[in-house]
């Protein structure tokens, strides 16, 4: 088994032990709608459940795991290991005067 492994942002090489492992879950949010009684008695299941199937009949296999969970995992290095760290998703800084 290789102890050395390639950081996933700048494709530098290390030692295994000196990576960082960076795991992201992303998935649906488990929580249900608020529903009330009428609500729930007013509702076709079988026609709710059919336009489900109808949809998911134009989805690949990825497109119905992506709806409901995705984990990624990744090996970074130190210095990327920071800067991902400062800035997990990535967005742009944007600088103020008087604020750097």
């Amino acid at each position: 088994m290789s102890d050395r492994v390639i950081c996933d942002l700048c494709d530098r090489q290390l030692l295994k032990h000196a990576s960082y492992v960076v795991r992201i879950d992303v998935f649906a949010d488990p929580s249900m709608p608020p529903l009330s009684t009428e609500e729930l008695d007013e509702t076709d299941f079988d026609a709710t459940l059919d336009g489900l199937i109808d949809e998911m009949k134009g989805m690949t296999a990825d497109d119905l795991q992506d709806g409901v969970h995705r984990r990624f995992e990744f090996r970074l290095c130190p210095a990327c290991h920071r800067r991902f760290l400062a800035n997990p998703l990535g967005k742009p800084r944007h600088l103020r005067a008087g604020r750097n």
